[in-house]
């Protein structure tokens, strides 16, 4: 099964779960001012780095999610992350940062 055609560096469609945010994630976490310190299997995700200034860095716990609400219906505590990145943001009354990579790629050069 694949996303929309998106022909976007390489990956040619959008994805359709959450190994394809990841590795999307993988392609622009610089672009987007992170740096990604692990990737693990279990919660959450992704131990990394958000730029704040010239020279200066946040830490940021990640889970990556093919839709924002996908958090909640995994039962993930918000209390332990910091971040979901995914590919469609679908939660409004999400109580985390969500960082919508369908909107952040529109932006950046293909």
């Amino acid at each position: 099964m694949y996303g929309e055609f998106l022909n976007f560096r390489g990956l040619q469609h959008s994805p359709v779960n959450e190994q394809g945010v990841i590795f999307l994630f993988g392609m622009v976490a610089r672009e987007l001012g992170f740096a990604v310190e692990s990737v693990q299997a279990g919660y959450p995700d992704c131990d990394g780095k958000r730029r704040i200034a010239s020279g200066r860095w946040e830490r940021v716990r990640i889970e990556f999610e093919f839709q924002s609400r996908n958090f909640r219906i995994h039962g993930h505590d918000p209390t332990l992350c910091d971040l979901i990145v995914c590919w469609e943001h679908n939660w409004e009354e999400c109580p985390l940062e969500v960082l919508e990579l369908r909107k952040e790629i529109s932006s950046l050069p293909s």
